[in-house]
């Protein structure tokens, strides 16, 4: 069961994958999160979030690899990888109906 947070202003849903409960000190310090979700008018958006020095780590080691790039769809890059940062993030992103994002079918 994930655990999410409703906008009723907005009409969108955020939930957080349940590995999260417990782990969010050990989440941040790593700066990185998989799974988190954004259903908004009957769309679903899968987010992976960086803050920024984990997001520069992984672009440096990707293009020192083999791999000639780095792409994520639905990319979010905050602050720090909190609930509370994602959750503004998100709400700056319902603003703008959620244009800039890839929606994909997630299992729920």
């Amino acid at each position: 069961m994930r655990r999410g947070w409703m906008n009723l202003a907005t009409c969108y849903q955020v939930e957080f994958p349940d590995y999260l409960d417990g782990y969010e000190a050990e989440t941040e310090a790593k700066g990185y999160l998989v799974g988190v979700v954004v259903s908004a008018g009957g769309r679903s958006f899968e987010l992976t979030v960086y803050d920024r020095d984990r997001l520069t780590q992984e672009i440096n080691d990707e293009l020192a690899s083999d791999c000639s790039c780095f792409a994520v769809p639905n990319l979010l890059v905050v602050q720090s990888v909190t609930r509370s940062e994602i959750l503004r993030a998100v709400e700056s992103l319902a603003k703008g109906d959620f244009r800039s994002l890839v929606s994909n079918s997630v299992e729920q």
